[in-house]
């Protein structure tokens, strides 16, 4: 028997935590320019006054993904700015204008989510590795052993069919880690794994993933389709898409790719 598949509340609500992008050097330029999420579809862009003297104005610049150059977005006197993307992730660029002369912030941050290419994850009995899990400074992700007690501050997922070992069937499951060691596979120790949740499977990879709810986000999703697309949203609020490219039943594996969104609370993963 599978576990009751049910909603987790906790996720209704999350604090935006801030992803720090620095710039460098002094002088006219601005600083320390960073990344926030404003809201979990709008972007606030900081950066501190330059070390000189303040300018005229900023001017803040946006590439989208797939646009080959900077669109100014914004000019103000302040030293932030609030963007709404319309679910577009890309590249800032500020600039501090004094006069005629402009003097750019030492480093473009972005919302681009981190790409982790195909990696096979066997269902939770079979031979390898079964858990998932991104790396939160590098936003990397890479399979983690779900029967290695020291895997439980690292996973994000696992696949399982929810069955005992003696037992292989369809359909495979994406699962939040929590419920390993409740898991009929019987061999994930008992710890402090982290908690996820997934939306269903999603019609596009490129779709701006919805707003975490109840009623939208599961503790476990069935794979169904292949290709197919599943949000997930992590016990430390970062979103991201995991891709289902393949399931081999017979020697028990799923593989898939994934991207993942740096910035704490933004529910875009455009690529």
């Amino acid at each position: 028997m599978s576990s009751p598949r049910v909603a987790n509340a906790a996720f209704a609500a999350f604090g935006l935590a801030v992803l720090a992008t620095l710039g460098c050097g002094g002088g006219k330029e601005p600083l320390n320019l960073r990344l926030e999420a404003d809201t979990d579809s709008t972007v606030k862009v900081i950066w501190s006054v330059p070390t000189d003297a303040a300018p005229d104005k900023y001017l803040v610049y946006f590439q989208a993904v797939g646009e080959t150059s900077y669109s100014l977005v914004a000019e103000t006197t302040a030293n932030l700015w609030t963007h709404n993307p319309n679910g577009a992730t890309g590249w800032y660029r500020v600039e501090a204008k004094y006069g005629d002369l402009t003097y750019a912030a030492g480093a473009n941050p972005s919302t681009v989510p981190v790409h982790t290419d195909t990696v096979a994850l066997a269902e939770l009995n079979a031979a390898g590795n079964a858990g998932f899990g991104w790396d939160r400074r590098t936003g990397r992700g890479r399979t983690f052993p779900m029967t290695n007690v020291r895997s439980a501050g690292s996973v994000d997922f696992y696949i399982t069919d929810f069955k005992p070992p003696s037992l292989n069937q369809q359909p495979y499951s994406v699962a939040s880690p929590d419920m390993g060691p409740s898991d009929p596979g019987n061999i994930v120790p008992t710890d402090s794994w982290r908690v996820s949740v997934f939306t269903d499977t999603l019609p596009d990879e490129n779709v701006m993933l919805p707003t975490v709810s109840p009623t939208t986000y599961f503790n476990y999703t069935d794979i169904l389709c292949v290709p197919g697309n599943i949000g997930c949203f992590t016990a430390d609020s970062h979103y991201a898409m995991v891709k289902v490219v393949g399931v081999d039943i017979e020697n028990c594996w799923v593989r898939v790719e994934a991207w993942y969104q740096l910035v704490p609370g933004l529910r875009l993963t455009r690529h």
